[in-house]
């Protein structure tokens, strides 16, 4: 009996305490989860009516759209809806073929300058600001860093990696 009293006072504490509460502040709990993340870059703007969260403004690469996106859903969870307006720096400034060179110089740049890839086979072709990485590396780890450097690429749209693990590594 002292248990379902007990029980019941706590499930009315709950119910009557759901009632005073104004629910989450989203845009708060956003701004602060995106600042973090340091992207403070990403404009939010909340329509609490419709349930729906705005990610506005302009980031440097997909992959930093992609971050705000799993940012934004991972605060808003099931109680709303997440629009990401984001443009990523230079997709709309220059022709394909200019950005897909633009996309190939920084990926040569990035792997020239990893003391490691560099010396590996790797080669990367960018069609439509699609990159797609062939050759051979030593480890999944090295696999895996040079997928994450692509996709940190300005201007990259989307990374299909082709690269094989030498036998024998």
């Amino acid at each position: 009996m002292k248990l379902k009293v007990c029980v019941s006072a706590a499930l009315a504490a709950a119910w009557l305490g759901a009632g005073c509460h104004r629910g989450p502040d989203t845009q708060g709990n956003l701004r602060k989860a995106l600042d973090q993340a340091n992207m403070q870059q990403v404009a939010v703007k909340v329509d609490d009516g419709e349930h729906i969260v705005h990610l506005k403004g302009t980031v440097n690469s997909m992959a930093d759209r992609s971050r705000a996106q799993e940012v934004a859903d991972a605060v808003v969870g099931t109680s709303g809806r997440v629009l990401n307006e984001l443009s990523v720096k230079g997709l709309n400034d220059k022709t394909a073929g200019d950005l897909d060179h633009d996309i190939q110089g920084a990926l040569d740049k990035m792997i020239d300058n990893d003391a490691t890839l560099k010396q590996r086979d790797i080669n990367f072709e960018v069609v439509n600001g699609m990159v797609t990485i062939k050759g051979d590396v030593r480890t999944a780890d090295e696999k895996n860093r040079v997928t994450e450097m692509a996709k940190a690429a300005p201007g990259v749209k989307d990374v299909a990696n082709g690269l094989q693990i030498e036998p024998g590594q």
